[in-house]
């Protein structure tokens, strides 16, 4: 995929003599902001100084006229002096506040002169937005390169999370590692109102205007952006329920009576570049899995042999203190965790004073887990898939492994440790709750059975990109269920 931005600014960064017409716009733009905030600095100093003179004034007219006011201008509709020359102004914390807005400004316009808003997704581009009305960075042209040179090596990578992000809007399928293709049509659920016939939510017309986008930079052309909403309102002119047709560049979108759009795409060679790209963001590597009849002595280092080495992605902090918070129970409680890996799930547990048996295969991270071990925390190096099951566990709490469908054995077989009304905790692939093959399906009616009455939610999404961090793009959920009393 060719990205004129990032070519743009690999340029800006450039320190060679030849620079390129944008980075003589930055230099101007930061030239012209030192100006204006070195003109406001000099016009509240001298605002200062006049309201120290006006108090100083206001001191002797006290004395003048012994502390008495006469109200007589006030009565009258006019406004005292008093209300003019305030007692509490701040010099230098107006012109902070100044600077603030105007460096907000300036980021919120290099984004769009570079191009890089049109990489962002909606909710990305918001989050930026919403990043700049607290502590603004100051605009310097050191803060500019290094900032842009970050954004120009992740260029690529901020388009194809704003590529996945848009599509997993449309469709909750498309979060998923194993499901994520797209094909021929998608399908925007309530998209316009049953009673008015226009668009029922800004949700709607975000996701579509954020489908487009994707569309227009995979075919090196500017985004229509609201352009395409309004002649998709141009087309649904009559009031209520109603059929429409809107004929763009790279869709068709029928809008129907029951308030569903669904939209053919025309150009299969860009719904082929979407599909790479999101194949390379989520990855094909997935955390692979011991087999039920593996024995530890496969992950241990013997006399020049190297240790098998399972592919490994840790649980974020983020994450692991999300997961934990689903625990019910205020009071300390006996948990089992099952692939405790190198104890980032553990550790966050015994914080809250619970008591932890931790069970793992790999030899390396045993080592590590031994850190925790102690009065409060037993560790078991082995297999957990052939520890016998032991109902006397108040939760179960885990990041099993995901390849194929291993982390479904490892449910299962969990499930089995837990007391009557214990918690089983697990971050799964979005896979788990998304995909329609015959053993996601049968796993879902499982669950549901085990449920203890469907107390939960059985499913909640964590956060985009929570696993970044370790490694993967790939999208996880929280699953819990409870064990009948």
């Amino acid at each position: 995929m060719n990205i004129h931005t990032v070519e743009i600014l690999a340029d800006a960064a450039d320190p060679a003599p030849q620079l390129p017409a944008i980075k003589s716009k930055i230099q101007d733009i930061v030239a012209a902001r030192d100006a204006s905030l070195e003109a406001i600095t000099r016009a509240a100093e001298t605002m200062g100084a006049a309201y120290d003179l006006t108090r100083t004034a206001n001191s002797f007219a006290a004395q003048a006229h012994c502390g008495r006011k006469y109200w007589g201008l006030d009565r009258s509709g006019s406004k005292s002096y008093q209300a003019l020359f305030p007692d509490d102004f701040d010099a230098a914390a107006s012109v902070e506040t100044y600077r603030r807005q105007l460096d907000a400004a300036v980021w919120s316009h290099l984004l769009e002169l570079t191009g890089i808003r049109e990489m962002m997704d909606v909710t990305a581009s918001r989050e930026f937005d919403d990043s700049l009305r607290g502590d603004v960075t100051p605009v310097t042209m050191e803060n500019l390169w290094a900032t842009f040179e970050t954004l120009t090596g992740s260029a690529d990578l901020i388009f194809a999370r704003g590529l996945a992000t848009a599509f997993a809007r449309l469709d909750p399928r498309f979060k998923s590692h194993d499901a994520f293709k797209l094909g021929a049509r998608m399908i925007v659920d309530r998209a316009f109102s049953e009673y008015s016939g226009s668009f029922n939510t800004s949700w709607a017309e975000e996701t579509i205007v954020d489908v487009e986008r994707v569309f227009a930079k995979l075919d090196d052309e500017a985004p229509q952006g609201r352009g395409l909403i309004q002649e998709i309102n141009d087309d649904r002119r009559t009031y209520g329920p109603q059929q429409s047709l809107t004929e763009s560049k790279y869709f068709r979108i029928r809008g129907f009576l029951n308030g569903n759009a669904h939209l053919w795409f025309t150009r299969d060679d860009l719904v082929t570049k979407a599909n790479k790209i999101l194949a390379d963001y989520y990855g094909e590597v997935i955390p692979d899995a011991a087999p039920k009849d593996e024995d530890p002595a496969t992950f241990t280092s013997r006399s020049n042999l190297p240790a098998k080495n399972l592919q490994f992605y840790h649980t974020p902090n983020a994450a692991a203190a999300q997961v934990i918070d689903y625990l019910t129970s205020r009071e300390p409680l006996n948990i089992l965790e099952p692939s405790a890996g190198k104890g980032h799930l553990v550790r966050p547990l015994l914080a809250k004073g619970h008591t932890v048996t931790a069970i793992e295969i790999h030899a390396d991270r045993v080592a590590a887990l031994r850190e925790c071990e102690g009065p409060r925390c037993a560790v078991i190096e082995g297999n957990f898939l052939n520890q016998p099951a032991r109902p006397v566990f108040d939760a179960v709490v885990m990041n099993p492994p995901f390849y194929k469908t291993h982390w479904l054995d490892h449910l299962r077989h969990a499930y089995e440790f837990l007391k009557p009304d214990g918690q089983l905790i697990a971050i799964l692939p979005v896979s788990a709750q998304v995909a329609e093959t015959t053993a996601h399906v049968r796993f879902r009616r499982w669950a549901e059975k085990m449920n203890g009455g469907g107390r939960f939610a059985m499913f909640t999404d964590l956060p985009a990109g929570s696993f970044a961090e370790a490694g993967t793009n790939i999208n996880t959920v929280v699953f819990r269920i409870r064990k009948p009393r």
